[in-house]
């Protein structure tokens, strides 16, 4: 009945509300009169205590319909979707009520039908409060069979932004709100926009015994340092909580609130984001020509992303990857169409270690600012093939700094690792070397007279960047997704995490901080334990934990040992003198360096590497140009002076 009655037109309905208002008229004007006669009667048989024939109660009726149903009719009463009525909708019913009840007065008295005067006053109060009850019953039949049917929420917090949220989602069609979470709240009796507030430690019982389906963050909770509260307090329903898209957004039609999203790993890790400084993110990039290296990467593509939208002239892309460049290049021609930009692109696939590649590139294209982010990186891979690293990350960054150099270039940007200091391993070794080699060109560019040569050679070092190509992240989704195990190395691991567009962006503002030689930090926040993080994203997905003490777990989590090269723990400072820049986020430190004509005699004795050369031979070569560096294999330190 209640699915064949939403399933009636609009005209349909209105019909039907019609004929019940006609009823609850007819209903209340006999009430009224039996209440005052103190006695049942019937139309028929006229009216005893005035004498009223049929024919005076028949045009009483019909008087009394004509009076107020119009009036219900003009005030858009029936206009009104009964399923979605409110306090205003009972606040123009007794506005209508009162006039077309004071209209039927008015005609009666004019007409002298003899009529009580009391039985206007009964019939006015009945005929409101069955209007009242008539719209009550058919919203109470109409919504109950939406309401079992919605999703049931509970709405986290009772800021004014989760009272909106509340209120919009009375009138929701698809999401219930049952009431608010708070760890604040004392008594358990409290209400807010008619809603229960619950007490955050009995949330357990509300959730099974409602059903609730998931816990709604707005926006002011999303920050990472109040979410990582939230997500303890809440540790065994992770999987029910969403966040909700920023208030105005909702407000403005932008976005729905069925447009919820879950938490994840993001959320969780580094901190909350602080908003770039404006000079800084466009000084080296509005109005000029930027080269990016590696532009098929996670940090290429990246700052290849952010780069288009700072208003540069034009974009130059270089990737050895086929796939990767078409990839990117097919997303920044996408941006440029959808946006109306001007900027040119112009990409080119080949090697960074390519001489001949490198010098046409910049022989053809008029370059201010390179952001060098083509690099070998992945740990084990690299220390299993060491000689590939050193092309790319060694003598690739030196060529594509030797053309800068001679270009005149006005900036360069390296992008560094934070396994660059103290390494253990080839992919950092190689990366501190790179360093080197930059360092020793700014020491040349310094010693020339600045009519000569104006490039500043910077570097930047961070840590893991969160869903890059090389971070734990998406291994341990893939894991997770496949029903585990989940692989961790060692369960002492730690490791510094960042998002990868706070990265890049803090990458574009620290080349505009540099004056030439700079080595520059980027703050990092605390480090992540690889443990807490798998077991975290377990949760996040759902899913339990299988262990000794919980057999009947879903994920495993094995521990394998630690790969050659890798460490417990990663550095971002060589040494201890570290200054702070105009950027809180962003440090510069000033570490040993090595003269060009040292830098030129390790490169000489690099080329001299071929297929043929031993890993001891590559060791020993790193060994000796690189400070701190101590090669780890699978348990034990080598030592290269035996």
């Amino acid at each position: 009945m209640k699915k064949y009655l939403i399933s009636l037109s609009r005209s349909r309905k209105r019909q039907i509300l019609i004929f019940a208002d006609f009823c609850t008229i007819s209903l209340s004007l006999w009430i009224s009169l039996m209440i005052r006669q103190d006695n049942y009667f019937t139309f028929s048989e006229g009216y005893e205590l005035t004498g009223a024939t049929s024919d005076d109660l028949y045009l009483l009726l019909l008087l009394a319909i004509v009076s107020i149903i119009p009036v219900l009719i003009i005030t858009r009463l029936y206009r009104s979707i009964t399923r979605y009525i409110n306090i205003e909708t009972y606040v123009k019913i007794t506005k209508a009520s009162v006039i077309g009840s004071a209209i039927w007065a008015f005609i009666i008295l004019t007409l002298h039908i003899p009529v009580p005067r009391s039985v206007l006053i009964i019939f006015f109060v009945l005929s409101t409060l069955l209007l009242y009850m008539t719209r009550y019953i058919a919203r109470a039949l109409l919504t109950q069979q939406r309401i079992n049917n919605m999703r049931k929420v509970l709405i986290y917090g009772t800021s004014n932004s989760s009272i909106q949220i509340a209120e919009m989602l009375k009138n929701d069609n698809n999401i219930l709100p049952i009431g608010f979470i708070a760890d604040d709240i004392i008594d358990g009796k409290t209400t807010i926009s008619e809603l229960k507030v619950h007490q955050i430690h009995k949330i357990k019982d509300i959730i099974t015994d409602k059903d609730v389906k998931e816990i709604l963050l707005t926006n002011v909770y999303q920050k990472k340092t109040k979410l990582q509260k939230i997500i303890s307090g809440l540790k065994e329903h992770q999987k029910l909580i969403r966040k909700l898209p920023n208030i105005e957004e909702l407000t403005n039609g932008k976005m729905k609130i069925s447009q919820t999203k879950r938490i994840n790993i993001d959320d969780l890790l580094g901190r909350d984001t602080v908003a770039p400084d404006p000079y800084l993110l466009k000084a080296c990039i509005e109005g000029k020509s930027v080269l990016i290296t590696g532009c098929g990467g996670s940090i290429g593509s990246e700052l290849a992303r952010q780069i288009i939208k700072l208003n540069p002239i034009k974009i130059i892309l270089l990737e050895q990857s086929e796939y990767f460049l078409y990839e990117i290049d097919h997303e920044l021609n996408e941006y440029k169409n959808n946006n109306q930009s001007t900027v040119e692109l112009k990409s080119y696939l080949g090697s960074v270690s390519d001489p001949d590649f490198i010098e046409t590139i910049f022989a053809n294209e008029k370059i201010d600012t390179v952001y060098h982010a083509a690099a070998n990186k992945h740990v084990p891979l690299v220390e299993h093939n060491p000689l590939a690293a050193i092309k790319t990350n060694i003598l690739g960054t030196l060529t594509v700094a030797n053309q800068s150099y001679k270009n005149n270039i006005e900036n360069f940007v390296l992008i560094s690792s934070d396994k660059a200091v103290r390494p253990t391993n080839i992919m950092g070794a190689t990366k501190r070397f790179a360093e080197l080699t930059l360092q020793s060109l700014q020491d040349v560019v310094d010693d020339m007279p600045s009519s000569q040569s104006r490039t500043k050679f910077c570097m930047v070092r961070f840590g893991n960047v969160l869903d890059t190509s090389g971070s734990v992240v998406p291994l341990f989704k893939k894991q997770i997704k496949s029903g585990g195990p989940v692989t961790v190395t060692d369960p002492k691991v730690i490791r510094y995490f960042m998002t990868i567009s706070e990265a890049t962006e803090l990458v574009i503002q620290a080349g505009s901080l540099s004056k030439g030689g700079d080595v520059f930090l980027l703050e990092m926040g605390e480090p992540i334990g690889i443990l807490d993080l798998a077991k975290e994203m377990i949760h996040l997905s759902g899913k339990e934990i299988k262990d000794d003490d919980n057999l009947s777990g879903d994920i495993e989590i094995k521990y394998t040992g630690l790969r050659d090269g890798e460490k417990l723990y990663e550095e971002l400072l060589i040494g201890d003198n570290v200054s702070k820049t105009i950027h809180d986020h962003i440090m510069s430190a000033n570490e040993e360096k090595l003269s060009h004509e040292k830098i030129q005699y390790f490169i000489d004795k690099i080329k001299g590497l071929n297929s043929k050369s031993s890993l001891s031979e590559i060791q020993a070569i790193l060994f000796e140009a690189v400070s701190g560096y101590k090669p780890f294999k699978a348990s034990n330190v080598i030592n290269i002076n035996k």
